[in-house]
């Protein structure tokens, strides 16, 4: 079954000379329980297609279906119940005035969901912390607890699938396996599906089944993620972004 299903998306901004095509016929399938990594140097568009099915864009044309249901411009409140947002910057993502236990309660309260407390609590074990940080702020957490905090946001109201805009790339070496590990054992315990845009081949090749490569807001080639390591992809542009990530020993590729 396809989780997730993209036909023909395109997206502009701007108009008549100002016009800018940012997406061109993207085609993606995403199947259900599976990682899908989106991959591309900045402004190849991945991030934007994350963000026409967060409905955080608008006046895109094409298909967008998720858990078999038609994504339309104008989303009902429900369609957050199935699909969560994991932003690149977990400080700028949480409101600075909210302690940990405000901002976990808000997407509760908005669904008109009870046991709010319980239900904060357990999200909190689910991703490694405890009810000591509930009533800390933002500002009082590392990196790699303020990201774990974004993901039990992202996870509390029970969603089938998580968009994952390069959700390790604003934390410290030391702490990017630790929440690529986190997301991996969350994925197989609750069934997930991810979709996760990011420029680093060696977070596709750790957490990733498949990926699809963009540029210039084309999807150039899809391929399985173990391809990676064993020289499989043909498209130019891919083997570049290949052989970039060997040259700066990011990625355990075999040459």
């Amino acid at each position: 079954m396809s989780m997730i299903e993209i036909a023909g998306l395109n997206l502009s901004f701007g108009t008549g000379a100002a016009l800018n095509a940012v997406l061109h016929d993207v085609d993606l399938s995403v199947a259900e329980g599976e990682a899908f990594g989106l991959v591309g140097e900045s402004g190849s568009g991945k991030t934007t297609v994350l963000r026409c099915l967060a409905g955080q864009y608008q006046h895109w044309s094409g298909q967008l279906r998720v858990a078999g249901q038609a994504v339309t411009r104008n989303l009902p409140l429900n369609h957050y119940r199935t699909v969560q947002m994991v932003f690149q910057d977990p400080y700028a993502s949480l409101h600075p005035r909210y302690t940990i236990d405000a901002a976990l309660q808000e997407p509760l309260r908005i669904h008109g969901i009870d046991g709010r407390a319980q239900k904060v609590s357990e999200i909190l074990r689910k991703v490694g912390l405890n009810d000591s940080f509930r009533f800390r702020y933002p500002h009082q957490l590392s990196g790699g607890q303020r990201q774990r905090v974004a993901i039990a946001r992202a996870l509390i109201l029970r969603p089938r699938v998580l968009l994952l805009d390069e959700p390790t790339s604003a934390l410290d070496v030391s702490v990017q396996a630790e929440i690529l590990n986190l997301l991996a054992d969350l994925r197989r315990q609750e069934g997930l599906t991810y979709l996760m845009v990011t420029h680093d081949l060696a977070v596709v090749a750790h957490l990733c089944d498949r990926l699809a490569v963009m540029q210039q807001g084309r999807v150039v080639e899809t391929l399985d993620s173990h391809l990676l390591a064993s020289d499989g992809a043909t498209h130019a542009y891919t083997r570049l972004l290949v052989q970039a990530s060997r040259d700066i020993q990011r990625i355990p590729i075999a040459v």
